[in-house]
């Protein structure tokens, strides 16, 4: 097995809003990718999905079904808005009732890793408090999704709180249960401006733990939007060394649709992108 066996999946918003889920699975299988990660973010709109019985997610389960195409993975940043970690308690409440929703959608649609955004407060004041309410918030959550079989996993962000993955490495040990586990971004990494022996002791750190990348593009304290190739990330040293490392997980390509049909092309521009540079790792002696 190689890195040319890893399946790879496209993020939802890489595609135009206005297109429903059967269009987009169209375009996500024509661009040559195995899966769509579904966005559940802070709009109402989205976190509306998850709802039991909402109608939106039984749109989504009959395309899926109908298509013959899973979604594999769930982008859940709507924790943002409601952090598990939050000095409020009817913040925190809401925080742990969707990513309870979160897991109960994944049951549905056959979706095997929820992604939790690193953040124990967004929008307020961090403190000791914070981090300890965030880690009692995770292991109820973590004993929840156990009991379904659906594992949470955590992506290094763009704050102190868990920039690196060893600090994410910390919070998945003291939970110690087989179903949390690390979604890396190797974007978010590299725009923290470290040298690529740093980056490389902080990936090690945590190998073991990290079952998905976010594979995306970006510039020093710039983690969106940067056309792949246009930015600092080096992905042929990033993928000889997953090639070395025998990585075995998911690929998920990121990026953010500007509206137009250009950005259609540009889901098939990436995939091409991603598979030439595999192939370069795998060829390499």
């Amino acid at each position: 097995m190689d890195l040319r066996d890893c399946k790879v999946g496209l993020y939802e918003k890489a595609l135009p809003q206005g297109l429903g889920w059967k269009e987009k699975i169209i375009e996500a299988k024509a661009a040559g990718y195995d899966f769509i990660e579904i966005s559940i973010d802070e709009t109402d709109e989205r976190m509306a999905r998850v709802k039991s019985g909402s109608r939106e997610g039984k749109q989504i389960r009959k395309a899926l079904m109908e298509a013959d195409f899973p979604i594999l993975t769930m982008c859940l940043s709507g924790n943002r808005r409601f952090p598990i970690g939050s000095m409020d308690k009817k913040t925190r409440e809401a925080g742990l009732a969707l990513i309870r929703d979160a897991v109960d959608f994944a049951v549905a649609t056959g979706i095997r890793i929820v992604q939790l955004a690193g953040y124990d407060e967004y929008y307020g004041s961090r403190s000791k408090d914070t981090e300890r309410l965030f880690l009692e918030g995770l292991k109820e959550s973590v004993r929840y999704a156990a009991c379904r079989a659906v594992t949470l996993a955590i992506e290094n962000v763009d704050t102190d709180f868990m920039d690196t993955l060893a600090k994410i490495k910390k919070y998945v040990d003291a939970v110690d249960s087989p179903w949390l586990k690390i979604y890396a971004d190797i974007a978010n990494l590299t725009a923290r401006g470290v040298s690529m022996q740093q980056l490389y002791a902080d990936i090690g750190q945590a190998y073991a733990d990290t079952i998905a990348w976010h594979v995306k593009d970006g510039k020093l304290n710039v983690i969106r939007d940067t056309p792949y190739g246009d930015g600092i990330v080096d992905f042929d040293a990033f993928f000889a060394y997953l090639k070395e490392h025998g990585y075995a997980g998911l690929f998920v390509m990121e990026m953010w649709s500007d509206g137009s049909e250009v950005s259609i092309g540009y889901a098939d521009t990436a995939r091409q992108f991603l598979r030439d540079k595999i192939s370069i790792a795998t060829s390499a002696q």
